[in-house]
């Protein structure tokens, strides 16, 4: 039999090394958070970009592809590529349309009436909400150094959808000097309307273009 105070002795040596692993996830955490506020990971300070977003099955194959052109937050345009439709948004209001130059067709506007709020209250949500966070530091990929950081989050229920809410995992590759997002995937994907987690990945590429400009349609 172990003497208590030699079990003691051995759960202090045994505790010892976990010490600096909390530690760095802590500050890991701290750091992924913070670029919700203003960061990498704040929609509200990303420049005007294009990227698009690949869907794969958890085979590897394409199921499809998205092109968004994003000029802020409010005023965005995207669909699928080669088949549409495209969906062109600009300050919570709705067009459509069969290609990226439309021509555009007023749409039922199915956005919240504050959209911003809604989507400042969406980042708030999962920025309160970070786990399994993972810094990776420099990483090459295709030839290109990236800054890699890992997490999960969700959004809260929110009553006036009938409790919806979504959440991802999400691996995020950025510039190691601006950090700029550069290459951005997803997966095991989770929804109050979906019960199976969805493990599709998908692979958004960034480009960024400042003439980027999106306005309402004649």
């Amino acid at each position: 039999m172990v003497a208590p105070s030699r079990m003691i002795a051995v759960s202090l040596l045994m505790a010892v090394p976990a010490l600096p692993t909390l530690a760095q996830d802590s500050a890991c955490h701290d750091r992924i958070a913070a670029m919700f506020d203003g960061g990498a990971l704040d929609p509200f300070t990303r420049a005007p970009h294009r990227f698009t977003n690949t869907v794969q099955n958890p085979e590897g194959d394409t199921r499809y592809a998205f092109l968004t052109i994003w000029d802020s937050p409010a005023r965005s345009l995207s669909g699928i590529i080669g088949s549409g439709p495209f969906t062109l948004v600009i300050d919570g209001d709705s067009w459509t349309g069969p290609a990226p130059e439309g021509p555009w067709t007023a749409a039922p506007n199915m956005l919240p009436e504050d959209y911003e709020a809604f989507q400042r209250a969406q980042l708030a949500q999962m920025q309160a909400n970070l786990t399994e966070t993972t810094c990776h530091g420099p990483v090459e990929l295709d030839g290109q150094t990236y800054d890699k950081v890992e997490y999960v989050t969700r959004t809260d229920p929110n009553e006036d959808m009938g409790g919806a809410w979504f959440g991802a995992r999400n691996i995020v590759y950025l510039a190691p000097g601006d950090q700029q997002v550069m290459l951005w995937e997803m997966t095991d994907f989770v929804s109050s309307f979906a019960p199976e987690l969805n493990k599709d990945m998908h692979v958004q590429i960034f480009t960024y273009d400042p003439s980027i400009s999106l306005s309402r349609p004649d």
